[in-house]
C-alpha cells in the first residue's frame, strides 16, 4: 500500500506509516513520537486564538491506525503532554480514547513537555498509562528514547527518539514531516499541530516523507536542507 512502507532496521522488520507512526509487527507495537495532548489548549489559556479540535482529530488518527495494525501497545517516545493536565476538553477525549481501547497498553519515554508524568505518578495512574519511562527504555535491538542525546554514548541498542518534529522540504511542495535512518533514527511529530526542523540527512541515510496518504523515500540529490524553527 502506498500508505505504508516496509523497511528492515537493526534486523528487525518495521512498518512506516503515513499517518507519521511506525509499526514493529513482531512486538505489535505502534511506535509514535510527540503527541503534545493539550497543545491547542496550552496556547488558548496564554491568550492566543486557535481552533478546538486538534485533540480530537489526532485521537481519531490514533483510532485508525490501530484498528488497521492490532497493535497490543502504544510507544509514545516523549511529549505525550504539551503541559500541566488541567480540567480541559482534550482530557475528556483522552479518557473516551482509553475507554475505547481499554486492552492497549500505553507506555511514554518521558519528555521535555512531560514534567507532570515525572513529578506526580498518580497522573499517570489518572491518564490509564501503563508505564512512565524516565529517560530511556531498552527493548532489543532498540533503544527507544524522546531525545537522541537520551542516551548514553555506546550504549546498547539502536536509537530511536523524536523531539525535533523533523520536516523536509522538496522541490515546489510544502514541508513534509519525515523519518530519518542512520546512525539512530528519528521519528517525525505524530500531532498535525507542530511546528518543524528542516533536516539535513547526512550521506548514507535513508529518509522517507510523509505525504498525504503516501510514504515516500527521498533520494539524496532531491534533498534540500532548510532550516525551521521547532515549536
Amino acid at each position: 500500500m502506498a500508505d505504508e512502507r516496509a523497511i528492515a532496521l537493526a534486523g528487525e522488520a518495521l512498518l512506516l506509516l503515513a499517518e507519521r507512526a511506525l509499526y514493529w509487527p513482531r512486538a505489535r507495537t505502534l511506535v509514535i513520537a510527540d503527541l503534545h495532548l493539550g497543545k491547542a489548549d496550552h496556547f488558548r489559556r496564554a491568550g492566543i486564538a486557535l481552533p478546538a479540535g486538534g485533540t480530537g482529530h489526532d485521537l481519531e488518527r490514533l483510532d485508525a491506525l490501530l484498528a488497521r495494525t492490532g497493535a497490543a501497545r502504544l510507544l509514545v517516545l516523549g511529549d505525550l503532554l504539551h503541559g500541566p493536565i488541567p480540567d480541559a476538553p482534550w482530557l475528556a477525549r483522552w479518557r473516551a480514547f482509553r475507554e475505547r481501547h481499554t486492552g492497549l497498553a500505553v507506555d511514554v519515554v518521558a519528555g521535555n513537555h512531560d514534567r507532570a508524568l515525572r513529578r506526580q505518578p498518580a497522573r499517570a495512574q489518572a491518564l490509564a498509562l501503563s508505564a512512565v519511562h524516565a529517560s530511556l527504555l531498552h527493548e532489543p535491538p532498540f533503544a527507544f528514547v524522546h531525545a537522541e542525546e537520551d542516551a548514553p554514548a555506546g550504549g546498547p541498542g539502536y536509537v530511536l527518539s523524536g523531539h525535533l518534529h523533523p520536516v523536509l522540504r522538496l522541490p515546489g511542495l510544502p514541508r513534509l514531516p519525515a523519518f530519518r535512518f542512520g546512525a539512530g533514527g528519528l521519528l517525525p511529530a505524530f500531532t498535525a499541530f507542530a511546528g518543524g526542523l528542516a533536516i539535513s540527512p547526512a550521506p548514507g541515510e535513508r529518509v522517507y516523507v510523509c505525504a498525504p496518504g503516501a510514504v515516500v523515500e527521498v533520494p539524496a540529490e532531491a534533498r534540500i536542507a532548510r532550516r525551521m524553527p521547532r515549536t
